[in-house]
């Protein structure tokens, strides 16, 4: 199996595994006050150590959630609720779990702009700084695009939010950048930021969200007051503890190697198969995502082509990859039917080899070129 969809989902390293089944051993509630609850409370601490050591901030800093969809909600919504002002923005390429909050804030009475992009999926700069008031409570921008893996300038973006809305927030969804592709809190300075276990080979189901001030976010819902009444519920330690593991396995953003796959994959596919276009960012991309369209061709016959020779890819996000929609990605990039029609996302994690590379682009080739022939 050559397992090309970590985008979408990794699978778990030996550490977070590890970390998973030595919690069996501390399964008591952390809200309780016995030696069982307290050694469970002291993994989510040091779980919160490891975490904050490596974004730059204070362990009470992080709240943790469910995933990233649950810590975008949060952010949006809940500063949304906290806020007198009524106006967001987001860009026109964001995970769907921003797209939706920021809709049903629209359909509440809110003004929600959404910043176009250019060719290379970035964010005009112009456009948001035309866009931003004194009005704007909210602007969320993604710091990794999960389809094409474009990084966003967020520090650039931080500036002209300080420069034209004083007061405004900023939230960063940095769940396809985490532990992948440096970012400086410092400089970027977000007020929240998202982040996701499973993405790094940690589990499914454990999320972060970094708040730098808690006096800018109320809860959106409610129970047993966990985590200062922020984000109420018994929290996931196992998942926790094998989030902090995998982040710390991470933790160094040594890329180098996935660097040179990637680059050897785009290379050898452009070289070998005729009519392949590369969407993303001539620079400032993360090394983990690869989008190419493949012209005249349909993505998921490709897709489940190459799943039958043991090679498994994406279309696109898979949280929306069950929907009959163009990617809005894309086409916010300007690529014709065509091109997102034909679309594919190769990502990458450190259990690929050269071997892997050279095989995909022998399948590939040789599928594009029946489904090419079979769809003249």
């Amino acid at each position: 199996m050559i397992y090309l969809d970590n985008a979408a989902t990794t699978k778990p390293c030996a550490a977070a595994i590890d970390a998973f089944v030595k919690t069996a051993e501390s399964f008591g509630n952390p809200s309780s006050l016995h030696r069982l609850g307290l050694e469970a409370e002291k993994i989510i601490k040091s779980a919160k150590k490891t975490l904050s050591d490596i974004i730059g901030c204070k362990p009470d800093r992080i709240f943790f959630t469910s995933g990233g969809t649950e810590s975008n909600n949060l952010a949006i919504l809940g500063s949304a609720a906290k806020s007198r002002r009524r106006h967001i923005i987001i860009s026109a390429v964001e995970h769907p779990s921003v797209l939706e909050p920021a809709a049903s804030l629209e359909a509440n009475g809110w003004k929600v702009d959404r910043v176009g992009v250019d060719g290379d999926g970035r964010v005009k700069l112009d456009e948001l700084e035309e866009l931003i008031s004194a009005e704007t409570a909210l602007v969320s921008i993604m710091h990794v695009n999960n389809e094409t893996g474009t990084v966003q300038p967020v520090e650039e973006i931080r500036q002209l939010i300080n420069k034209k809305a004083d007061g405004a927030l900023f939230h960063i969804d940095a769940v396809q950048g985490f532990c992948k592709v440096p970012l400086s809190i410092k400089r970027a300075d977000p007020d929240f930021m998202s982040i996701s276990s499973h993405k790094i080979n940690g589990f499914k189901g454990t999320g972060a969200l970094y708040i730098k001030d808690i006096k800018t976010i109320s809860p959106i819902f409610f129970g047993g007051g966990q985590q200062s009444s922020l984000r109420s519920g018994t929290e996931n330690v196992g998942g926790i503890a094998a989030f902090a593991a995998a982040a710390a396995e991470h933790k160094d953003f040594n890329n180098t190697r996935v660097v040179e796959l990637r680059r050897s994959l785009m290379k050898s596919v452009i070289d070998k198969i005729p009519a392949v276009k590369y969407n993303g960012a001539a620079d400032g991309f993360s090394p983990y995502i690869l989008n190419l369209s493949f012209k005249g061709i349909k993505s998921e016959i490709l897709l489940h082509s190459l799943e039958s020779e043991g090679i498994y890819v994406s279309t696109g996000s898979a949280c929306s990859s069950h929907k009959p929609m163009p990617s809005h990605v894309l086409a916010a990039m300007g690529c014709t039917a065509d091109e997102i029609s034909g679309a594919v996302r190769f990502s990458f994690d450190s259990g690929i080899d050269e071997t892997d590379i050279t095989k995909t682009v022998d399948v590939l080739s040789e599928k594009v070129g029946e489904i090419r022939k079979y769809m003249r």
